[in-house]
């Protein structure tokens, strides 16, 4: 019995008959079926491995929160349009905001999903509809100004999803995000911060960094991982500041192809399940292609083991 109630307590063994059960693979068909490819996201195959990340971080999020709080919310600011093409396999996969209804241990209370690009917004209400989801509103417009509009006063809790193509979010929004208790999980566009930065140092200016990192202070870095470093440093002064207790803020790396990569911040309150994502790093820290394919086939609904990515949580249970 003792057994039996510490396998159903391990979130990795959780997460791994949740993908079973679920049968991914049914809400692909509906999608190839339903929706033209040209309608999804267009993304690449490391994808994969930041929806991998997110998928941990929700089962860890749902077994823990709900037990502290009775209303928690899912936030996620650059939706886009509720799944993705893969341009070198041509498969398709679930994005975030399906992720968020079918990976938790505990439903979000309500789902606020934000996107700027009509088209996608379209694609992305169809979808909901098309799968009967309930409790969410989505929202047409720019993230930093929605922000605004979504009431964080009145929920207990949150999950924040940030998948940034670029320079998207302004650090006033994360501001707004810090002042109040929840995760957040921010994709860090390393490359592509990297040729606005060069150019930037070049000519002395850029707004769209001063607007992310909320000051010129990214004018006295001398490269890209400097700014990285000085940021992560940023976000946890200011969430200790704001929530007025001690915050946990690192980044996993993800690499590409040729020289791209990108790195997915974690924002959280510090504890001893954040153990939970230091094991999921090491593992990433040495990325190789067999786990972009493994990540890729759990994606896809064709494996629902995370043995290659994750290990045992045996703290993580004790805590749990």
């Amino acid at each position: 019995m003792k057994e039996k109630r510490q396998s159903q307590s391990d979130p990795l063994e959780w997460l791994s008959r949740k993908l079973e059960t679920l049968k991914m693979k049914d809400y692909i068909l509906k999608i190839e079926k339903e929706f033209n490819r040209n309608e999804l996201y267009q993304a690449h195959t490391w994808t994969a491995i930041k929806l991998i990340i997110l998928m941990w971080w929700l089962t860890v999020y749902s077994r823990i929160v709900p037990k502290h709080f009775k209303n928690y919310w899912y936030i996620d600011l650059l939706s886009s349009s509720g799944a993705n093409f893969i341009q070198e396999t041509k498969d398709i996969i679930l994005g975030s905001p399906l992720l968020s209804y079918l990976v938790p241990y505990e439903q979000f209370k309500h789902h606020f999903f934000v996107e700027i690009n009509s088209r996608r917004k379209k694609t992305l209400d169809r979808m909901l509809k098309l799968f009967n989801f309930s409790n969410y509103d989505t929202i047409q417009g720019d993230c930093n100004e929605v922000i605004q509009s979504i009431p964080l006063h009145a929920v207990d809790n949150y999950f924040c999803f940030i998948d940034c193509e670029g320079l998207d979010i302004k650090w006033s929004t994360l501001e707004t995000l810090l002042s109040n208790r929840g995760d957040i999980l921010l994709v860090f566009q390393t490359t592509e911060i990297n040729r606005v930065f060069r150019k930037g140092k070049k000519q002395g200016i850029s707004r769209a960094l001063d607007n992310f990192c909320g000051d010129e202070w990214w004018k006295f870095c001398d490269d890209v991982q400097e700014l990285l470093e000085e940021y992560m440093h940023n976000l946890e002064c200011r969430a200790n500041e704001l929530r007025k207790y001690h915050n946990f803020v690192d980044y996993i790396r993800v690499k590409g192809q040729r020289h791209f990569y990108y790195d997915v911040f974690l924002i959280c309150r510090k504890g001893p399940y954040t153990d939970a994502w230091s094991d999921l790093k090491k593992t990433l820290e040495n990325l190789q292609d067999k786990h972009i394919r493994a990540a890729l086939e759990v994606c896809k609904g064709n494996q629902t083991t995370l043995s290659d990515f994750i290990k045992k949580q045996s703290k993580l249970n004790n805590f749990l």
